[in-house]
């Protein structure tokens, strides 16, 4: 198990290498004119394209603090608190801000809510699983 985190580990190093660079992009892409006021922001494909390669398709990473699909949320599961988590990132751990990489506050809406489909536990009126002790 070590070995797969420590694997892990090493891409999403370069997951976030190139998370950076594709951010940057994509704010001089808003920056130029490129998103459209009032346009449908999609979860998934940002999720996709930032978010896969350390929490896996599916959401169920190998990494315990890392798997959505478990129904265990370190920082819980509410819509209010993965924004904030998505938004803020952790301390100290791998989650970056991505309000700091470039996302919009409706791109980390948008995945929020689709990272939270991840876990079956999860009732359709957003009530929250039980977090993980520390």
């Amino acid at each position: 198990m070590n070995r797969a985190r420590v694997w892990l580990s090493g891409i999403c190093t370069v997951g976030f290498a190139f998370a950076l660079i594709t951010s940057g992009a994509r704010a001089q892409g808003a920056a130029a004119g490129g998103a459209a006021k009032g346009a449908k922001v999609d979860g998934e494909a940002i999720y996709k394209e930032k978010c896969v390669v350390c929490h896996l398709p599916d959401g169920n990473s190998p990494v315990e603090n890392m798997n959505f699909a478990d129904g265990v949320w370190l920082h819980g599961s509410s819509l209010k608190e993965v924004t904030n988590t998505i938004t803020n990132g952790v301390p100290n751990t791998a989650m970056m801000s991505w309000k700091a990489q470039g996302l919009t506050d409706a791109e980390i809406a948008a995945v929020a809510k689709y990272v939270r489909h991840f876990d079956k536990k999860l009732d359709k009126g957003g009530a929250a699983a039980k977090k993980k002790s520390s």
